[in-house]
């Protein structure tokens, strides 16, 4: 029997008439453009890369997606909240949800199964046979042995969600080319669970290799640009500013697609991606805002697409900066959050109001609803935290995102009734990123979407304060909660597990520990021609299980 054995890391270290017309000439020139073979999707820009290590962002997800497969996949089922609005998904022949994300069923995927001991110190991996990635290496357990040691010598992402399995002190065993164990001093809950996180794929490694350098070991700059996973496509042009193509895999484990070629379109306008989508020019665009979204109901060309997922709007107060570090004036702000206008008025009834510090569909989810729309709740909180008159804050948002900036305008208007007055600051996409992620925005708005449906893992993403608190965009700092978090990380038991939370969740709102906006849909513009499309937790869909009937 092969045997390694390693520690894992614990460290984190309006588009112009002539634009659409060039794009349409570039794509007149497509030869396979008619087919039912090939999809085409208008996209605000190219991300960074698609290296699921080091990229964050919408594109990064929809791309990575086609590229990547997991160890375990959700259940998938119909959707569970119709509304017969002209928007829902249901109104698209086989549309599926992942239902597992809420009842906790699974379904296997790169791995036919994975066994966690009674007391949740060791897992089992059971690797799938016959995976073959487009390069033609099969999946096997030292794809998953690399995947580790690259955690290992140059932690990133996957170092910050096997943090949050409870799993970065495992220790990580070959058994045989088709099965690896993990061996825990602690509880690890999320062991088998964590296999369908979108930021642990798994690659195939080979490949990588033969793309590496002495000055890059692990294959950076390919994966950046090429993924370099066991997903149904994979990369053959990648042209920054203007487009990437993907193929199918013709080694895919599940069989070919019907979408033999994706053509990812750079349209940086959202009004741009419209109008393509309207022509029938592309098949799908993406990031349209809530209005545009609306101007496709009557539509007989495309259809617009809202899903209920677990999209949440953050508003971002520094837990740090005055006045925001008195938790009365952020608890008076959560009172005047105009959240029922933000739904009716801004998003068309595109999301819902939130009133809880996770999900509404995450497991352990508390409804405590304590900050419904209240002035005289809030000037009272205002005045006792001595801000009677008021006070200047700078609230920024992005130029990248339509709806903040009618976010921004109504609660400016809210807060004006008190004298809070905003200065409202619209940052390009990589500029508000900036702010937001070095924790240094005053006020900001911010989307996020917490993809583990762990009523834990989400707590202590967001909430958790010190040194690994990456994405505590608020600097909230409560040491009775960074305490609940660590105890609960550890629960194996999965009505122990959710009890637990519900006082953590309670402390952290009473905390006021950031504003709870809406929880917006995810949305996007597709042809009438497409089915059997799908939605997944981490805001994409499967090209591969689109059908365009004859």
């Amino acid at each position: 029997m092969y045997r390694r054995l390693h520690k894992a890391s614990s460290g984190i270290a309006g588009i112009c008439a002539g634009t659409i017309l060039g794009v349409m000439a570039g794509l007149a020139a497509t030869p396979a453009l008619a087919a039912k073979d090939t999809l085409v999707i208008a996209i605000p820009g190219l991300p960074q890369g698609v290296d699921l290590d080091k990229h964050i962002g919408p594109q990064t997800w929809t791309m990575g997606a086609q590229l990547h497969e997991w160890g375990m996949d959700w259940e998938f089922g119909p959707y569970p909240f119709e509304t017969g609005a002209y928007y829902d998904p249901t109104n698209i022949s086989g549309f599926e949800y992942p239902i597992g994300y809420t009842n906790q069923n699974m379904s296997p995927s790169l791995m036919t199964g994975c066994d966690i001991s009674e007391d949740g110190k060791t897992i089992t991996y059971h690797l799938r046979e016959g995976v073959v990635s487009a390069e033609g290496n099969e999946f096997t357990a030292d794809d998953v042995i690399w995947r580790f040691d690259r955690e290992r010598e140059r932690p990133i992402i996957y170092a910050l969600i096997t943090r949050l399995f409870n799993l970065d002190q495992a220790e990580y065993e070959k058994v045989d080319d088709y099965t690896v164990r993990l061996t825990n001093p602690t509880p690890a809950p999320l062991g088998c669970a964590g296999l369908t996180n979108f930021y642990y794929p798994w690659l195939d490694s080979k490949a990588v290799e033969a793309h590496s350098t002495p000055d890059d070991p692990y294959g950076d700059n390919w994966i950046a640009t090429h993924g370099g996973g066991f997903g149904a496509y994979h990369v053959t042009e990648w042209t920054p500013g203007k487009r990437a193509v993907m193929e199918a895999n013709p080694n895919y484990w599940r069989g070919e697609p019907q979408i033999k070629r994706i053509i990812w379109l750079v349209v940086p306008e959202s009004s741009g991606r419209l109008a393509l989508l309207q022509k029938g020019t592309v098949d799908i665009a993406e990031a349209l805002s809530p209005d545009e979204l609306a101007s496709l109901e009557s539509s007989d060309v495309a259809r617009p697409v809202a899903i209920r997922g677990n999209r949440q709007m953050w508003l971002i107060l520094n837990n740090e900066m005055k006045p925001f570090d008195d938790p009365r004036v952020r608890q008076a702000i959560n009172y005047l959050i105009p959240r029922e206008e933000i739904v009716n008025d801004v998003y068309h009834g595109m999301a819902k109001e939130w009133s809880g510090v996770i999900s509404s569909v995450t497991p352990g989810y508390q409804d405590l609803h304590p900050y419904s729309y209240d002035p005289e709740k809030a000037k009272q909180l205002l005045e006792e935290a001595g801000y009677g008159d008021g006070f200047e804050a700078e609230l920024a948002y992005s130029a990248g995102i339509p709806e903040m900036e009618n976010i921004a305008i109504a609660l400016q208007s809210a807060l004006a009734e008190l004298n809070v007055r905003l200065d409202l600051k619209k940052l390009p996409v990589a500029a508000h990123s900036d702010l937001v992620q070095s924790k240094q925005a005053q006020m900001a708005f911010w989307i996020d979407s917490p993809i583990q449906p762990d009523v834990n893992y989400v707590i202590n993403l967001v909430y958790t304060s010190g040194p690994l608190s990456l994405v505590n965009y608020n600097k909230f700092s409560d040491p009775k909660v960074d305490e609940m978090i660590k105890t609960g990380a550890s629960i194996v038991d999965p009505e122990e597990r959710l009890e637990h939370h519900k006082g953590v969740q309670e402390r952290i709102q009473e905390g006021a520990a950031m504003g709870w906006v809406v929880e917006p849909y995810y949305r996007m513009g597709i042809s009438r021609d497409i089915e059997d499309i799908d939605w997944n937790t981490t805001q994409f869909y499967r090209v591969a299980k689109i059908k365009i009937p004859d």
